[in-house]
Order: C-alpha cells, then sequence, then structure tokens
C-alpha cells in the first residue's frame, strides 16, 4: 500500500553558518496563519455547547475542481445551508515569488446538510499552500468534537504522476484510487476501490488531513482520482459516482435526478472562466 504525508520537516545543516539562516529567512514572504470564521448562528451553538465544540459526525473535505464539483452536484444541492469560510489570507507581495502572489486570498467554504445536520462539507475548490496544510488542518479540527467522526477525503491528481508497472497509455482513465487510517480499516467495510499502489503517494491538504486523523486515531478514508487531463470534463466528475454506494454517501444522498444538468453547468462556467484572458 502508498504511504502519505502531512507535515514537512526541514533541518538545518551543520555546515551552513548560523548568520546565513538568518539572511534566508529574512528573504522568505511571510505566510499567513488561515482563519477559520463560523456563520452566527454557529458560533451560538458552539457557544452553548458543553465541550465548545461543534457536533459533527462526518466531516467530507474535496480538494480541487473535480470533487468540488461532484460534491456540488450530489450532496450540496438544494441540501446544505452555508456555515462558515476558512480564509487562507492575503500573503505578503514583498519579496515574495510569483507562485505565492498567485495563491493569496484563497477561500474554503463550509456547509451543514439541512437533513443531516452531523454532516459538514468543506469545499476546496482551489490548492491550499503547502505552507498552510498542516494549520489548516489543526484549524478546523479543534472546532468539531471527534468523539465519533468518520472523515471523508476527495481529491484528484493528474494520471502523469501514476506511478505503475504499465505504461500510462494502458490505463484506462479515470480512476479512483483509496488510502485509509488505521481506525478505518477495522471499522469500515472493506473499500470497493483499489488501494494505492506503492510507491504512489499523496500530498498537500489530503495527506494533511489523513496524517492528522492516523495519528488522532481518526477513521478518514481518502479517495483520489487520477485524470487524464488538467482540463476538466464531465468523467472527472462521475469518477466519484461509485462512492455515492460504498462510502459513507450512500447514508446521506439520494437519486438526483438533474445532477447532470448540474454538472454540465458547473463546466460550463468552469470552461467560460478558463478561456478568459486576464
Amino acid at each position: 500500500m502508498a504511504t502519505f504525508f502531512g507535515e514537512v520537516l526541514t533541518f538545518s545543516s551543520r555546515a551552513v553558518d548560523d548568520d546565513d539562516d538568518d539572511d534566508e529567512d529574512q528573504s522568505q514572504p511571510w505566510i499567513p496563519s488561515p482563519e477559520l470564521e463560523w456563520s452566527e448562528g454557529i458560533n451560538e451553538e458552539i457557544n452553548k455547547s458543553p465541550n465548545k465544540l461543534l457536533k459533527c459526525s462526518n466531516l467530507i473535505v474535496t480538494v480541487g475542481a473535480a470533487a468540488a464539483g461532484f460534491v456540488e452536484a450530489y450532496i450540496l444541492q438544494n441540501e446544505a445551508a452555508k456555515i462558515g469560510d476558512i480564509t487562507a489570507g492575503k500573503i505578503d507581495s514583498e519579496g515574495s515569488t510569483a507562485r505565492h502572489q498567485a495563491h493569496s486570498n484563497r477561500e474554503s467554504a463550509l456547509f451543514r446538510l439541512r437533513t443531516h445536520p452531523g454532516v459538514i462539507v468543506c469545499q476546496c475548490k482551489q490548492e491550499i499552500l503547502a505552507e498552510q496544510v498542516f494549520q489548516w488542518t489543526e484549524k478546523i479540527f479543534s472546532q468539531l468534537d471527534t468523539t465519533s467522526i468518520e472523515v471523508l477525503v476527495l481529491d484528484s491528481c493528474p494520471v502523469q504522476s501514476y506511478k505503475a508497472a504499465v505504461s500510462i497509455s494502458e490505463i484506462q482513465t479515470p480512476f479512483l484510487r483509496c488510502l485509509r487510517s488505521s481506525p478505518a480499516h477495522s471499522q469500515s467495510q472493506p473499500s470497493r476501490v483499489p488501494f494505492l499502489e506503492s510507491p504512489n503517494t499523496v500530498k498537500g491538504l489530503s495527506a494533511a488531513v489523513l496524517t492528522h486523523c492516523q495519528v488522532s486515531n481518526l477513521p478518514a478514508s481518502l479517495y483520489v482520482a487520477f485524470l487524464e487531463s488538467m482540463f476538466i470534463d464531465l468523467d472527472s466528475f462521475k469518477v466519484f459516482t461509485p462512492l455515492l454506494q460504498s462510502t459513507v454517501l450512500s447514508n446521506i444522498t439520494k437519486a438526483n435526478k438533474t445532477a447532470d444538468n448540474i454538472l454540465k453547468k458547473i463546466l460550463d462556467e468552469r470552461t467560460l472562466k478558463d478561456s478568459l484572458y486576464i
């Protein structure tokens, strides 16, 4: 089975002078901590709870446009209320690289299902900076009552990053792979999705969430879709549909005859946005 990694630890070399370290630190851009802001009603609910935490039986985290679109069409449509945001904050542009400037002001929207109040969905349509994923994860889990929580993470990445014994051209795309924390292995039914083979790994926010759950002994399952292209199409969304029958989603979703129309609308809006020149 493949492994996952979250927080990256950097070690200083004894061959580098301490003054050199100080100069290097000063040249790095300031990376703000993510800020979690609940709606007024949720703040009141948290303050009234005995442990000052929000009850949550299922946390669903979507990373990227494909997973976000799937959840929007099959879970959030007419069944959810927005309850908060996690804002990545503005990154200091002085001395920063173009990459840092391009990733400022990233937000993750939080929703709660009206029909299942214990289910919270965090929708991250854009990438969270690698420097912020650990704090992002700590921020949200510190606000939730995880006594009986089950975590589901949906992510995607290009098939070019997939390592296999056969040529990528021989693999039918898109396809799903799975990783689980140890508690999920013992508590959940066997996965119908193949496990991610070694030496493949996952990274970013998905890895941070799964690592947190592993360390905290929480059941969590990550499903990553390997996509043929960076451009999203209907197949990119629908690769996640088997999860509607084989995961916790089977208990919180119902047949949605308009899902295809919603996905086409999302795709059209995204295509229009990607085609604009700024």
